[in-house]
């Protein structure tokens, strides 16, 4: 069921956002439906660029992390900050 209440982020706060930013800002979250939602804007096609590689590559690390986390569950390994490894 769609949720009649549905929050929007304030234009107010989104420009307070941007006067804050130094070249744009992407911003995620989640609605009271539970989509995803965006809100972006740019100074410059350089920023919206620049920005873009920077979540593509966030997004590949915490890929690459999140892998690395369920290789070890299903292994059965579990995380020892005791352990002489890394030290």
């Amino acid at each position: 069921m769609k949720n009649e209440n549905k929050f929007e982020f304030p234009k107010k706060l989104l420009t307070q956002i941007n006067e804050c930013s130094n070249g744009g800002f992407i911003l995620f979250n989640v609605d009271s439906d539970g989509l995803p939602q965006a809100y972006s804007e740019f100074d410059n096609p350089m920023a919206a660029m620049a920005l873009q590689y920077y979540i593509d590559n966030w997004t590949k690390a915490i890929d690459a992390v999140n892998l690395s986390t369920t290789v070890k569950e299903i292994a059965g390994e579990e995380d020892d900050p005791d352990s002489e490894e890394g030290q």
